[in-house]
């Protein structure tokens, strides 16, 4: 992100693991980026501090990433249906919280490395239902020939030889 914004403006990056803000530290000095600034912070837990204070949120929510198993095939052995209302229920809380740190015009984009329902359209209805946002037409953002945007105007990539499966939501404020 940082690289696209052509390291001008700033970035606040967020993770409940501190050894996984290092390694956000470490590559962006080896970019020569400056605009990174990290916290190790629960976004699922509001801070009044950031109500309505970003332009732009991604918000790569934690989940079973299920879109991966190709290069982590472990991961079939590791999960069970529990795993689904745990995982679910944070990704919402996550999502439900971050939205409040949107300013009025801004754009929120919601994204997982996993190709379950559950994970993905579900929690996107459930939050468009209980909230006033709406999914951003992205048709334009992408070239003509990207197939992976279906008929919500969502991103589903499923997990094939060439590349990993992700869903992508581009939200904003009605």
């Amino acid at each position: 992100l940082a690289e696209i914004m052509n390291n001008t403006g700033s970035i606040i990056a967020w993770d409940i693991y501190e050894e996984r803000l290092k390694q956000v530290d470490e590559n962006a000095k080896r970019l020569g980026i400056n605009i990174i600034k990290t916290e190790v912070k629960d976004a699922s837990i509001y801070d009044k501090a950031y109500d309505k204070k970003f332009n732009k949120i991604l918000l790569d929510v934690p989940c079973l990433g299920l879109g991966v198993i190709r290069r982590k095939p472990d991961i079939k052995w590791n999960r069970n249906e529990e795993n689904i209302d745990e995982i679910t229920k944070i990704q919402y809380q996550i999502l439900k919280t971050c939205s409040k740190y949107l300013k009025d015009d801004g754009i929120l984009v919601y994204s997982t490395c996993s190709i379950l329902k559950e994970e993905n359209i579900n929690i996107i209805e459930k939050f468009l239902e209980a909230e006033e946002f709406e999914i951003v037409d992205i048709s334009d953002k992408v070239k003509k020939d990207f197939k992976y945007v279906n008929e919500k105007n969502t991103i589903e990539l499923f997990p094939n030889e060439k590349h990993d499966g992700f869903y992508i939501a581009c939200l904003k404020r009605k």
